[in-house]
């Protein structure tokens, strides 16, 4: 839907005081708009941003709710509120007003002759597909080299998981990560929050995977028809009801981390495709909580705890790590804050 345009005279001119603030002015004019269809049925109003006009900022998306300058129906709305088919999202403000800038989007964390390795923050694609609409880290890391090293892929995270993105300068650095990627000889290790763990402190995860319908991005397991994949788990740190994993996929098939440990009863804190609540809420953690009287709570995490902390490649002697992100700093001091001494 196009946006309203600022409203005019009868004679066809602007308001009278034309150089004063639209601020003082008493209309509003709705720079963007969206129907709500069945694909954001039961999403959040954040997570909706993100996938129509994203990769949104959580910080700035919470000040337009301050300021009302975000609307659902009319009304001033939360990022957390769930979303139906038919509803009317209204931004008053432009939409690039609520993405991350790009300097926020994809630093770089190691680059040489045939490699780069960035990190990806959460909610920002891994690659664009056939789209080529410029908001994807690939992209993003593509447009800072000189098109002649033209980075390769040789891995894939989900749009909602962050950390390292490695890219391979050239077709034969290419080739040769790819293989060692598949013979375990330079690999990715993932940091992981599941709930309830097993009572064992390490395991490994051996079950073939095969997509569903073409239209389902879940992997699910299939011993007669999937892919072979295999995944290594080590519990590093015991909070309670919850545990930090250190998780490393062999072949690093997309996704494959959160189907194996969902597989193994145990899905990553926050995985909605598997089971988990979407969002991790401090009422959810802590006894006794009081919610802040005339303030909504607002979710520790929004997304799946899962982050690709480090990238490992013993041939080199070379170790690249991802800082956590804020969202998952959050998290673990909460829970290490109310894990039971």
């Amino acid at each position: 839907m196009k946006p309203k345009q600022r409203p005019t005279s009868p004679a066809g001119d602007p308001p009278a005081g034309d150089d004063a603030s639209f601020d003082d002015l008493d209309f509003e004019i709705v720079e963007a708009s969206h129907e709500v269809g069945r694909e954001h049925n039961g999403s959040s109003l954040l997570d909706a941003l993100d996938a129509i006009w994203g990769p949104v900022d959580r910080q700035r998306v919470h000040a337009a709710t301050r300021q009302a300058k975000l609307r659902l129906n009319g009304e001033t709305a939360g990022p957390s509120v769930t979303l139906r088919s038919g509803d009317l999202i209204e931004l008053l403000l432009p939409a690039d007003q609520l993405q991350r800038r790009a300097s926020e989007r994809t630093p770089i964390l190691f680059q040489n002759d045939e490699l780069l390795v960035a990190a990806k923050p959460a909610g920002l694609p891994f690659d664009a597909g056939r789209a080529r609409s410029g908001s994807s880290a690939v992209e993003r890391l593509a447009s800072k080299l000189p098109k002649e090293r033209r980075p390769h892929a040789v891995h894939r995270l989900d749009k909602e998981t962050s950390g390292v993105v490695v890219l391979a300068l050239g077709r034969q650095a290419e080739r040769d990560l790819q293989a060692a990627l598949q013979a375990s000889e330079a690999w990715i290790e993932y940091l992981a929050v599941i709930r309830w763990p097993p009572p064992e402190d390490e395991g490994v995860i051996d079950v073939p995977l095969l997509h569903g319908r073409r239209s389902d991005q879940r992997l699910s397991p299939d011993p007669d028809h999937g892919r072979p994949a295999c995944t290594h788990w080590t519990i590093t740190e015991r909070l309670g009801d919850f545990a930090v994993l250190n998780v490393r996929p062999e072949g690093g098939r997309s996704r494959q981390v959160r189907a194996h440990l969902a597989a193994l009863g145990h899905p990553v804190v926050g995985d909605f495709t598997h089971g988990e609540d979407s969002r991790v809420m401090l009422s959810q953690l802590k006894v006794g909580y009081k919610a802040k009287r005339g303030r909504p709570e607002r979710p520790l995490l929004e997304r799946p705890a899962l982050h690709a902390a480090r990238f490992v490649d013993p041939r080199n002697d070379r170790v690249v790590e991802a800082p956590l992100p804020r969202d998952l700093e959050v998290l673990l001091a909460q829970l290490r804050r109310l894990a039971p001494t």
